[in-house]
């Protein structure tokens, strides 16, 4: 019986809780991956996801009702770079609203208390609980330490005949 061990992605892309959101925004989208585990020290506190960055830009909008960039051009540019700031000022926008998005920290918008599994855990198990809670990774410990991450891909991949050997399935985490 395959184990989650047998497809999961060992070169994990991870973040910090205290880390500016334009900054893991980047690095996601550099090593093209939709979503990272959060480590604090060697304990996983959280992942981030790139739905978790849009949540953030998408509450801002609700909060503000003016049009927001892109979800990549507000992380990588600050919101006061944009022509509407002195409209917003003297519309009365509170000025909190308008704060640089991608100054946020990790920490306050990652999904806290992620669900994780051990290498040894079956895959068939491992997609029981991405089916269940509907999440598209799950970081993988062993000892309290991230030792992998494995991805609804790598389980399809696994299912599917790759990653036989051992040999890990090209992920996208």
């Amino acid at each position: 019986m395959k184990t989650v061990e047998d497809v999961m992605t060992t070169d994990v892309v991870t973040c910090e809780p205290d880390e500016e959101v334009s900054v893991v925004a980047r690095r996601l989208r550099e090593e093209d991956v939709s979503g990272a585990p959060v480590v604090d020290e060697s304990e996983v506190v959280g992942v981030v996801s790139e739905a978790d960055l849009l949540d953030l830009l998408d509450a801002k909008q609700e909060d503000t009702n003016i049009w927001l960039p892109s979800p990549f051009e507000a992380f990588e540019l600050p919101l006061r770079a944009f022509p509407w700031r002195e409209w917003a000022e003297k519309h009365g926008l509170l000025k909190e609203t308008l704060h640089d998005v991608g100054e946020t920290r990790v920490r306050d918008v990652m999904s806290k208390d992620p669900r994780t599994v051990a290498p040894t855990t079956a895959l068939d198990e491992g997609a029981g609980v991405m089916v269940r809670t509907g999440y598209n990774r799950l970081p993988v410990v062993e000892d309290g330490t991230l030792v992998g991450i494995v991805t609804r891909g790598d389980v399809l991949g696994g299912m599917s005949g790759g990653g036989e050997d051992g040999d890990a399935v090209q992920s996208s985490q």
